[in-house]
């Protein structure tokens, strides 16, 4: 099994950021293999605060990933295209991220965990803290398998049994985000 050095629903996994403290409650990621692309839709930006060091900790981790030509992960070299949307929430009260990125080849897909398995089908390790959900895809445990022809979609949920300690310090990113325009 691959190490997974990107994890889909922390957003500084994507922008280098070591030990990053925003996290979307749900990420939507769908692939698609004919055109090597991969859409992660992270819904409604959190992290966690307990301190004033943590406020200013994360208010400069989003002005470093927001600017528009803040480098990307290392991991992310090999992809030749890689976008990222900030934007507010339909009903304007959270902060979303669209990242779009196309790959080159299979490989580029180990950062996420995702491999082939030995019948031929995508397949990626389920975790189940990260709840993750599809139509498009079987849970073997402890896999989670997708057909290598056609795209597919899952959902992650990590914050869905949050200690209530955890829940107590939970922030909304949108008001850091606002303060930056």
């Amino acid at each position: 099994m691959e190490e997974i050095k990107i994890l889909f629903f922390v957003v500084g996994t994507f922008f280098g950021v070591h030990q990053s403290n925003i996290i979307s409650e749900k990420t939507t990621v769908t692939i698609s293999p004919e055109e090597k692309t991969i859409i992660i839709v992270q819904e409604n930006l959190m992290t966690f605060i307990k301190t004033e060091s943590d406020s200013i900790n994360i208010q400069n981790e989003l002005s470093k990933i927001v600017h528009p030509n803040h480098s990307w992960s290392p991991q992310l070299e090999n992809f030749p295209i890689k976008e990222k949307k900030f934007y507010k929430s339909d009903d304007k009260k959270s902060l979303n991220l669209k990242l779009s990125l196309t790959y080159s080849t299979l490989k580029d897909l180990k950062i996420f965990g995702i491999n082939k398995n030995n019948d031929g089908k995508f397949s990626m390790t389920n975790f189940p803290k990260s709840h993750t959900t599809s139509t498009d895809g079987t849970l073997e445990e402890p896999y989670w398998n997708f057909e290598d022809d056609k795209p597919f979609t899952f959902t992650e949920k990590p914050l869905t049994d949050l200690p209530e300690a955890f829940q107590k310090i939970k922030k909304n990113l949108l008001p850091f985000w606002l303060a930056l325009k």
